[in-house]
């Protein structure tokens, strides 16, 4: 039985070269493309070659033993092949194209410490015989030894410098060898020698493309569909080709073209919805993917794709039952109870999705992640203490994910735990540290723990990684105005915010108080009162803020006015409480 190295050798032998051994025909490796028009060289030894001559008796022995070891080998009886080969030499020893065969005998064999002898034997007979150096440079490659393949393929073309099958098996050694832009020169010389080759043409055309020459891959996929609209290899990675260049409509144009010839192409349909759903179309991804599973029904990866697209259009109902179904099918499949975990959160169903992710076991690769959303999860229900645990046990898991250590701050921050806060966020910024949203949330915690510089520096130094934070400046400027400090430059940076989000009613609400703390009072009832028409709910703060300016104007009734909604919002804010008792007060001793 042929060893794997021996199955490879031949497949080298068969395909790559292109000719058939002693009588029995192999197939090529690269079916899917045509055998290439021109350069075909005869059999290395056919049933009709006779053994080169000596005496006549000797002769007809030796015609004898080659025949029976044909008979043999089409039997699959190597052993016996090469007795009677070896029996055939002994009266014939000069017969070139009888040791040719012997090697070859070798190789099916799995000998090829005897085949590498017997073709040197060949080439000690004769330097000349291309047979002996193709068979030589085969087994070489099939064996990695890639120096001598190539010594071997070089010797074969100077002995045929326009057999082109040579070429492209010396090629294909260099694409083994990650020696691309050789094999790149050696695919436009077999052009050269033969400028209708379609293997040639194609595989120069998928080197440039891994290479990231994608227009000149493009440019010789088309050749070859031009020449051959059915040549679905091309036809797909010219459509790749064109995805890389970022052409995604000419992308999609030649797929659909390749599936009106064969619409049962998985891998062309699949890279069709892909490229859909890089357009976010949606719609036409599920089209695709519905095609996909007429053609394959119970096929599971379909299906999750169908899902995703669902989830992604947040069409939660959809994903969930389309994830409920591949479970039925593969239970043990935790990527997919992972994703049915998140479409649950996403659809507020947080007991189901709890459940779904804690049976997601400890050896997954989704555990990790299981274990992060049980904690987020909890985290909403107020459930903190539980939440920390598993967010714990996850950040021991991956202790170099920054979203751990941010989302554990983050509780910490709403149970008011600032110190403990600060300590989680820093550690996510060390593991991110140009990550502008953990910065954000590490300033608002120092200025809620009244470090009021360490808040402002870590500020400015999110708005140096991107000056476009308009939440950013308005914390900052806000910061300021409530401080009572900075205050030109509170208004500057407000209104910063305001040109990247005018319409922002949390943002006017800033620049009023600013103005307010400035003492431009005027200026600040204008601001505010815009604040209270932009908001899209009903804010405490702007009517608080309301209440102050009223007041600082003298027009206590109105202050007590707009304190008594943000009451109304707030009631627990005994800040506020105070305030309208002690302005229902000066109005009780006005007499008003």
């Amino acid at each position: 039985m042929a060893t794997a190295d021996s199955r490879r050798v031949l497949s080298g032998l068969c395909g790559m070269l292109g000719f058939a051994l002693f009588g029995q025909g192999c197939v090529g490796q690269h079916t899917a493309l045509p055998q290439a028009a021109a350069g075909h060289s005869a059999p290395l030894v056919t049933v009709a070659q006779a053994p080169e001559g000596g005496a006549e008796e000797a002769g007809a022995q030796a015609y004898y033993g080659f025949m029976r070891s044909l008979l043999a080998e089409q039997k699959g009886d190597y052993r016996a092949a090469i007795q009677w080969q070896k029996d055939a030499l002994q009266h014939d020893p000069a017969s070139v194209a009888m040791r040719n065969h012997l090697a070859a005998l070798y190789v099916k064999r799995g000998d090829f410490r005897k085949a590498i002898t017997a073709a040197e034997e060949v080439l000690a007979l004769d330097p000349k015989s291309l047979h002996a150096h193709l068979l030589l440079a085969t087994v070489y490659q099939g064996l990695r030894n890639l120096p001598a393949a190539e010594r071997h393929f070089r010797g074969a073309i100077e002995l045929s410098p326009t057999r082109i099958e040579t070429y492209l098996q010396l090629a294909s050694l260099f694409v083994e060898a990650k020696r691309t832009q050789e094999a790149i020169a050696i695919y436009r010389q077999a052009l050269e020698i033969d400028p209708a080759s379609l293997v040639a043409r194609y595989n120069l055309g998928r080197l440039y493309l891994e290479d990231g020459q994608s227009e000149q891959a493009s440019r010789l996929f088309q050749e070859i569909v031009d020449r051959d609209s059915d040549f679905e290899p091309a036809l797909l990675a010219l459509g790749i080709s064109f995805e890389a260049q970022g052409k995604l409509d000419e992308a999609k144009g030649v797929y659909r073209q390749a599936l009106e010839g064969d619409p049962r192409n998985r891998e062309l349909r699949e890279r069709l919805a892909q490229l859909y759903m890089r357009q976010k179309d949606l719609d036409a991804a599920l089209g695709e993917y519905r095609r996909l599973l007429d053609q394959e029904p119970s096929n599971s990866s379909v299906k999750l794709r169908m899902a995703l697209v669902h989830y992604e259009k947040k069409a939660y109902g959809e994903a969930v039952d389309t994830f409920h179904d591949i479970l039925r099918q593969e239970p043990a499949n935790h990527e997919v109870r992972y994703y049915l975990g998140l479409a649950l959160e996403d659809q507020k169903r947080h007991d189901e999705a709890l459940e779904e992710l804690a049976r997601i076991p400890a050896g997954s690769p989704r555990h990790p992640d299981a274990l992060f959303h049980r904690g987020y999860i909890l985290s909403q229900k107020a459930r903190y203490a539980e939440a920390i645990e598993l967010l714990s046990e996850a950040e021991g898991l991956r202790p170099k994910e920054g979203n751990i250590p941010y989302l554990l701050g983050l509780i910490h921050f709403q149970q008011k735990s600032y110190a403990e806060a600060i300590v989680q966020l820093e550690r996510a910024i060390r593991l991110e540290p140009n990550n502008v949203g953990y910065l954000y949330q590490l300033g608002s915690a120092f200025e809620r723990s009244r470090q009021m510089d360490k808040g402002e520096a870590i500020f400015r130094r999110l708005l140096v990684i991107d000056p476009k934070h308009a939440d950013a400046y308005n914390y900052l400027g806000y910061m300021f105005a409530d401080e009572g400090i900075n205050l030109d430059e509170s208004i500057a940076l407000v209104k910063k915010a305001l040109d990247l989000e005018p319409d922002n009613g949390a943002f006017v609400d800033s620049l009023g108080w600013a103005y307010y703390k400035k003492g431009m009072v005027d200026e600040a009832l204008v601001e505010l009162n815009r604040a209270a028409e932009l908001s899209k709910k009903e804010d405490p703060t702007i009517f608080e803020h309301l209440g102050d300016v009223y007041f600082k104007k003298g027009m206590v009734r109105e202050a007590i006015r707009d304190w008594e909604r943000a009451l109304a919002l707030d009631s627990a804010n005994e800040a506020i409480q105070r305030k309208v008792r002690s302005a229902r007060d000066l109005l009780s001793r006005e007499g008003g």
